[in-house]
């Protein structure tokens, strides 16, 4: 994976999880919840991290930080809210000083099982750190008391889809639940913003899935091999799951099935792999380990805790 398809794809997966609060009117209004049914599935996470030269693992750390994911369905007769949210975070005490965090929050309304809107809102820190030299010049640079985010929000409709990206700067040291980075985030998009448009007419009237509730329906499957597609800040990418287990007989013991992904952006053809481990007894979307590799130094892995 390379580039700004790293990035890209840092944006989604450095995000899975769910702090309250709600995205205000430069991304539109989420309804107000009036649900007969709300069902909820969350998890925690401690993240792990190795640190890797050439392909080989030089150091594990343990406990660098910690992340959640969670999703929540509210059903009121035909109508349904789904939003699925996830966050990661590093803690600069466990992490050599590094101080990253990122999260996304996608929200989707349907109308008899089929979406007619999606939007996403989300929050990453910049990263520069591109090798393993970068890194060590970052954590030996003096702490400037400020942290440089990106912030993204998009709204997707039948065959439409509008996004925009901007920056801002806060105090280091944020959570990704701080009230302070959100308002921050929110702030941006009241200016003037670049937003961008794309039509979608090979999908007629459907409106384009996003990353996270496109994630969520093919682990659903439970199925050897899922494929789907899904936009995100104005691209096209190309999601595949595959998990030789599935469907076989589980035990006590050997619970956890293993999907392994692969994401690929239909424009730069830039590729991306992941792979999640599912409690296949527990009937749950929220994985209980995530592993992947943001940059080609590191990998992450998030254990359920």
């Amino acid at each position: 994976m390379r580039g700004g398809s790293r990035r890209q794809f840092t944006n989604l997966l450095l995000a899975f999880l769910g702090v309250s609060w709600r995205t205000g009117s430069a991304q539109g209004t989420v309804p107000s919840e009036r649900t007969a049914t709300l069902r909820t599935q969350l998890r925690r996470y401690r993240a792990d991290a190795a640190i890797l030269l050439l392909g080989i693992t030089i150091l594990r750390i343990r406990g660098v930080g910690g992340g959640q994911a969670s999703v929540e369905e509210s059903i009121d007769g035909t109508s349904a809210t789904k939003t699925l949210f996830f966050a990661a975070g590093s803690d600069p005490a466990r992490a050599h000083g590094f101080d990253r965090l990122g999260w996304i929050r996608e929200v989707v309304l349907e109308s008899n099982s089929v979406p007619i809107e999606v939007q996403y809102f989300g929050v990453l820190t910049s990263s520069p750190e591109e090798t393993l030299e970068h890194a060590r010049k970052s954590i030996a640079a003096p702490a400037s008391g400020h942290s440089t985010y990106s912030a993204v929000s998009g709204r997707h409709t039948a065959g439409e889809s509008r996004s925009a990206i901007t920056h801002f700067e806060l105090a280091a040291g944020a959570q990704w639940s701080d009230k302070r980075l959100i308002d921050a985030a929110q702030a941006t998009f009241q200016d003037k913003v670049a937003w961008r448009k794309t039509s979608w007419p090979e999908g007629g009237k459907l409106t384009p899935p996003t990353f996270l509730s496109e994630l969520a329906k093919l682990l659903g499957y439970r199925a050897k091999q899922a494929l789907g597609t899904y936009v995100y800040n104005e691209q096209e990418y190309m999601l595949e799951l595959t998990s030789p287990q599935a469907g076989k007989p589980r035990n006590a013991t050997d619970r956890l099935v293993a999907v392994h992904g692969r994401i690929r952006n239909k424009r730069t053809n830039g590729r991306t792999t992941f792979t999640v481990w599912m409690d296949d007894t527990a009937g749950s979307i929220v994985p209980v380990r995530i592993e992947y590799q943001p940059r080609s130094f590191l990998r992450l892995v998030f254990e359920a805790v």
